[in-house]
């Protein structure tokens, strides 16, 4: 197995699969919210900027280019060491991936990972929307759907968000009347095929 292959599997796909079920999770609280008209406090806002936070880094770790971290930039930049042929295709693959996480990875870069000292002309203000995340998330997942079975011709995972192992309402239905359980689980399955539609070349 290439080197390339290897950082896919073992680390490249975990991250990507963590942060879809943590976005998922997150979507199924704000479902919970509209259903009760309950959970609107300080805990929520707890809640929003942990999940705006955890994906803003998570988006900047795969953007990563840096030479000591293993992420999906540096995945293909090891293809591109790997399959010269495939240069063209790679570097398309790249360019299109930064260019729709950069509004994130600009946001992260000023607000979260360090407070950015900004010159008053370049100036950026705080702009962070679900949509944001969701454009960046899919040109993740699609640029590493495309290296794993254009490029490695390596078998990546059948869904990008799976199944999980536990009831994924658990934790809302403390709160949630039993009443809205079904309208919980529509708004999780909705969710896993809109993200899993991503896969569709």
């Amino acid at each position: 197995m290439s080197t390339a292959t290897q950082w896919m599997k073992d680390s490249v796909w975990p991250e990507i699969e963590a942060m879809m079920l943590n976005d998922a999770h997150f979507r199924l609280f704000l479902t919970a919210r509209q259903l009760t008209g309950k959970f609107n406090g300080a805990s929520a806002q707890l809640l929003q900027d942990g999940y705006v936070t955890y994906q803003m880094v998570a988006i900047r770790r795969l953007c990563d280019k840096g030479d000591d971290v293993i992420s999906l930039v540096r995945a293909l930049m090891e293809a591109e060491k790997e399959k010269p042929a495939f240069k063209p295709q790679i570097d398309q693959l790249l360019d299109n991936m930064l260019q729709q996480s950069n509004h994130v990875r600009q946001q992260v870069n000023k607000y979260i990972a360090h407070t950015g000292k900004q010159k008053p002309q370049q100036f950026i203000p705080w702009n962070m929307g679900m949509q944001h995340l969701e454009t960046a998330q899919k040109a993740i997942c699609q640029t590493a759907i495309k290296l794993d079975q254009d490029i490695l011709n390596w078998e990546c995972p059948i869904e990008i968000m799976p199944i999980p192992q536990f009831y994924y309402g658990e934790d809302l239905m403390l709160w949630v009347p039993e009443k809205h359980r079904d309208e919980l689980n529509k708004a999780w399955h909705d969710n896993r095929k809109r993200v899993n539609a991503w896969r569709q070349r």
